[in-house]
């Protein structure tokens, strides 16, 4: 407990920082998404002892890293449409030494996570505007619902959410995880407030975010735990004591990134 309470005040230490810097230069979060994207993608292909074949591991960490890092300039989507390409040919021109189910599971790993971290980074950065408001939308609401449903599942969690995935997991602590998470929007949102001063906030929909990511960031944990079974691992990495990997850490945004990106396109939520 208290090297995951350290290492998470390290982490909260390191992101105030980039968000600090991010105002002035959205670039520093692009980068730092980026970097995020690349080792999570690392740590995927790890799980699976993929790192060990350059002809997969090499190629996808330098993809990773720019489908989020130019998913928001004039570039596009290009660098993923290459990554696809690729991974085409090498079906096709490596079929006999590179099993199909491999070519599938970096595939799934690498597009899901990178596109996920391209949206976030088009959210939090293309329009220059209420940086540290989208990331705390987008990350905050996950990793509360995450952080609650430890504390309060550690406390008073009795009946098993899914014994055989994630058997830490509890009824009780989803429970508590899913109300953390539907008032945490209003917290950022009074942090907004506090930085940006006169703002306009679409404040009906900020329960139905947290609702709706607190359940999708649940799928989106179970998920990746169900691939670290198949694979026979406990944690994706080690970079953060007490936590795991960063895929570890990050795996219950993965999900929810879409759903903020996609709900602000139709939905002022700030102005």
């Amino acid at each position: 407990m208290k090297t995951r309470l350290i290492t998470a005040g390290v982490a909260i230490i390191i992101a105030i920082l980039i968000f600090l810097f991010g105002e002035m230069n959205s670039i520093v979060i692009a980068i730092a998404v980026s970097l995020v994207s690349a080792i999570m993608c690392g740590e995927y292909l790890s799980a699976k002892n993929l790192h060990k074949d350059m002809r997969i591991f090499i190629p996808c960490l330098p993809f990773s890293f720019l489908i989020p890092l130019l998913s928001y300039s004039s570039l596009g989507f290009i660098p993923l449409f290459l990554f696809v390409l690729y991974l085409s040919a090498l079906t096709v021109f490596a079929y006999k030494s590179i099993p199909i189910e491999n070519i599938l599971f970096t595939a799934f790993g690498v597009i899901v996570l990178s596109s996920s971290m391209a949206l976030l980074s088009i959210r939090v950065c293309a329009e220059n505007r209420f940086t540290t408001f989208w990331a705390l939308l987008i990350l905050g609401i996950p990793w509360i619902a995450d952080s609650a449903a430890y504390f309060v599942g550690s406390a008073m969690g009795k009946k098993k959410l899914c014994p055989v995935i994630s058997p830490k997991k509890t009824v009780e602590g989803a429970i508590g995880g899913v109300i953390a998470a539907t008032l945490s929007p209003f917290l950022f949102a009074l942090v907004a407030i506090l930085i940006y001063g006169n703002v306009t906030i679409c404040w009906w929909i900020l329960p139905i975010l947290g609702v709706v990511n607190a359940v999708i960031s649940i799928l989106g944990d179970l998920l990746f735990s169900v691939i670290k079974r198949g694979c026979g691992i406990k944690d994706y990495g080690s970079i953060m004591p007490g936590h795991g990997g960063l895929l570890d850490r990050f795996d219950s945004v993965i999900l929810c990134v879409p759903v903020i990106y996609f709900v602000s396109q139709y939905i002022t939520i700030i102005a």
